[in-house]
């Protein structure tokens, strides 16, 4: 409330009174200007009102009535009517208080730059209307009409400035994971105010003042960041200027709550178990492909032969699953990358008490890296166990990059390789991390190297194990998904749900390396998880 008279309600019902007596919205929206403008200064020189109502619809429907005359008669010069607002507004202080003014310098920041603009070149610059009007190339009235609705928000600025900043002080904890091009949306996303700001715009749009004020920091200084994250597809922004978040957020016990039963579904129907019988019955065919590393132990293969598998399942159980909806729900090709998150509130704390037995829990997470070398064009290199207890202190990803990478492809083809000087210093770095190591035939490389075309050869193999499997797999775990988290997609991220996450749920990736790892002899335990190569490989076109 404005001085105890002066509403939302009454600023509203005052432009819709203007606006249904003048054709022009824009005129409208000025006199309705001119008409609290006037009430303002009368109540600011302590008038007295018998009905400050009457008043002041007597008064609207005068300026009303001058206003349409004067349209009649064009001789008469608009800042001669009475009342009409001219360039010399009523000064700040005989609207606002001398306690508010002192916030002045502080509220500024806190106004979006459309009306920021206007109060600076106005009060602190002390243009016209006229020169501010030519300055920003906009009609007088829109200079009005920015300079009233930026007082409006200064006001509310300063009347809730101690009310402000829940986010800032008690921020969600936020997590999240991308796939695909993911490079400059990861980069945004390590930000706070990017991850609150995710999570305050998850269901409906909001203003930079919203946003602001749940932060508790000024608007000009999230103006650059709203603007990355809607270049990035993080976020979107309306005609009116409001941000939604992009992709799904959930709510983070309800998002445990559906991992948790997957697993139930994976681990009670032996998923884990079937799917490494699967792939070990695939032994011989795919030792028998021509690719450096098909002479390995399959223990050590199997490494990233489950990520394999599990991009299988989740790809097969994902066609089934999105052939329902995607007459009405197509993918988005746009989308360069895919991302989700859940956050958990500062007053709340997970949940994790459902899994019990020999279950402790394991993450997982892959990386990869696309590097252009002289030697042999593109290469790709995967992390495919980019998580503890591997980068408990170090990270493998950054073991091999452009500059070094054609260096262990050749190592690879010839062990022998004599070594320039540069060359000594990448393999003495290689042997130290265990990239290599050196026998008595030269330097031995023990990570995997395949061309793409073998790397297809496999994926065909794996797909052709593992259908049934997906084919059964699909309709257990969709269902309980939909059931728990259906209720948290907004409409217009429905694609996103079908085509990304509901197939981060299809992936049995971490219950499998569990199986491999605790309940079976499948896979090669490292004696160093520091040092090891397992689940690391390359591609070569």
């Amino acid at each position: 409330m404005m001085n105890g008279y002066i509403t939302e309600e009454l600023i509203e019902n005052t432009y819709l009174f203007c606006r249904s007596r003048i054709y022009d919205s824009e005129s409208a929206k000025d006199i309705s200007q001119d008409i609290l403008y006037e009430a303002l200064k009368a109540i600011d020189k302590n008038k007295e009102f018998h009905s400050f109502y009457s008043w002041y619809w007597k008064m609207a429907k005068n300026k009303v009535a001058r206003y349409i005359a004067s349209k009649s008669n064009p001789a008469i010069p608009l800042d001669s009517a009475e009342g009409i607002m001219s360039d010399h507004i009523q000064p700040i202080e005989s609207l606002i208080s001398r306690e508010e003014l002192n916030e002045l310098n502080h509220s500024l920041s806190r106004l979006a730059d459309i009306h920021r603009e206007v109060i600076i070149n106005y009060y602190l610059k002390e243009h016209s209307i006229s020169q501010i009007a030519c300055e920003l190339d906009i009609p007088e009235g829109r200079v009005k009409s920015r300079l009233f609705e930026a007082r409006k928000n200064l006001k509310e600025r300063i009347t809730n400035m101690n009310n402000i900043g829940r986010s800032a002080y008690a921020p969600a904890d936020v997590n999240y994971f991308l796939g695909y091009d993911c490079g400059e949306a990861s980069q945004i996303m390590k930000g706070k105010i990017a991850q609150q700001t995710v999570v305050i715009c998850r269901s409906e749009p909001k203003t930079v003042y919203e946003i602001a004020d749940e932060l508790g920091v000024a608007p000009v200084y999230l103006e650059e960041i709203l603007e990355k994250m809607t270049n990035a597809l993080l976020l979107t922004k309306s005609s009116q200027g409001k941000y939604l978040t992009n992709f799904c957020v959930f709510p983070g016990q309800p998002y445990i709550n559906a991992q948790y039963e997957t697993h139930v579904v994976r681990i009670n129907n032996n998923y884990p178990e079937r799917i490494s019988k699967a792939l070990w019955e695939l032994k011989d065919k795919i030792k028998a492909l021509d690719f450096y590393g098909n002479d390995f132990s399959y223990n050590y293969l199997m490494w990233f032969l489950y990520v394999l598998a599990g991009y299988s399942i989740a790809e097969t159980s994902d066609k089934i699953y999105s052939a329902k909806y995607n007459s009405k729900y197509p993918d988005e090709p746009e989308r360069s990358y895919r991302m989700t998150a859940y956050f958990t509130p500062p007053d709340e704390t997970l949940d994790y008490s459902m899994y019990k037995g020999d279950w402790h829990g394991m993450n997982w997470s892959n990386s990869h890296a696309v590097y252009r070398t002289a030697n042999f064009g593109r290469v790709e290199y995967i992390d495919d166990f980019d998580y503890e207890p591997f980068n408990d202190t170090v990270s493998r990803y950054d073991w091999v990059d452009g500059n070094n990478i054609s260096l262990l492809i050749q190592l690879a083809k010839a062990p022998d390789k004599s070594l320039n000087k540069y060359e000594e210093e990448q393999a003495a770095d290689f042997i130290k991390k265990g990239l290599i190591t050196k026998t008595d035939r030269g330097l031995k490389v023990n990570l995997p190297i395949m061309s793409r075309s073998v790397y297809k050869k496999i994926n065909a193999l794996i797909d052709e194990a593992l259908k049934p499997i997906a084919e059964e797999y699909e309709q257990e775990i969709t269902d309980k998904i939909e059931t728990l988290l259906l209720r948290y997609v907004r409409k217009d991220l429905m694609s996103n749900f079908i085509h990304w996450d509901m197939k981060m749920f299809l992936q049995p990736i971490c219950e499998s390396f569990w199986y491999g790892l605790n309940a079976s002899e499948y896979l090669e335990k490292p004696e160093d998880y520091t040092h090891s190569t397992a689940a690391l490989w390359i591609i070569t076109e």
